[in-house]
């Protein structure tokens, strides 16, 4: 994973709860019901213009609409990402632009992923959320990835190493649909809170930061930042494998609670 430019990791002050065979929290499980503003869902029924999102990035990579691989007449997105050469990662996601969100503001995606056989559920990332406009160049913020099978949150764009690891150890499986859901309180220390849910069941639950932080920066460069997210990604936002990659995408849901 790339660092935030110019600043190394810094150990972040939080806490993983171990919630081994726990269901799906209260908070989780009503998070549809909750949403207020900008509450937003992708279906890809039909052909609309990068598929109703504000941009789809692509590099090395390509984006359509197909039937669904394990429903006929269902249409989802296909996503196909290239190998890292040169240091570059293949890239293939749709990407949501809101206001810039604030710490305390909570915020809930989803969505539901199906990855054929012949693609490495390792060092692939399936969302982002980000700030464009936050004063750095690098889109600094948190992303949720997948690392041999199993979900985690990386934190290196916000310049921290230690990733928010999976307390319950389930794999994800090729050839079937799987839904996943990542909810987040933006905020510092102990104030930050990631959960995922695979399938309906908790399997990374952890509190620290989620957001830039004006006082990690300014301990590695003279720059006044904003600590705020702007930017939703998913599909296939980087792929750091040999080989090319590829997904099947729906039912894309973002809001906040």
């Amino acid at each position: 994973m790339n660092m935030l430019k110019g600043i190394p990791p810094l150990p972040g002050i939080f806490t993983l709860a171990a919630l081994a065979g726990l269901v799906l929290t209260p908070a989780a499980a009503d998070a549809e019901e909750a949403c207020g503003q900008d509450n937003r869902h992708w279906l890809f029924e039909e052909a609309q213009e990068n598929a109703g999102f504000a941009f789809v990035q692509l590099q090395r990579g390509e984006a359509d609409q197909v039937q669904d691989p394990a429903g006929p007449g269902n249409r989802v997105a296909h996503l196909t990402a290239g190998p890292k050469k040169r240091g570059k990662v293949g890239k293939a996601d749709y990407v949501h632009r809101f206001e810039p969100l604030q710490a305390g503001t909570v915020i809930s995606m989803q969505a539901r992923f199906f990855f054929p056989p012949d693609t490495p559920l390792n060092s692939i990332i399936l969302m982002d959320l980000e700030c464009a406009s936050c004063g750095m160049d690098t889109n600094p913020g948190i992303r949720l990835y997948l690392r041999k099978g199993l979900l985690r949150v990386d934190r290196s764009k916000i310049g921290i190493r230690q990733p928010f690891l999976s307390t319950v150890p389930r794999l994800l499986q090729p050839g079937i649909w799987h839904h996943i859901t990542w909810q987040v309180t933006l905020g510092k220390g102990t104030e930050g809170h990631s959960l995922v849910t695979l399938d309906g069941e908790v399997v990374s639950d952890a509190r620290g930061t989620t957001i830039l932080s004006q006082e990690i920066v300014s301990q590695h460069a003279d720059i006044r930042v904003q600590e705020q997210v702007d930017r939703f990604q998913v599909g296939l936002t980087a792929n750091s494998n040999k080989q090319a990659v590829g997904m099947f995408l729906d039912d894309v849901r973002f809001c906040r609670l």
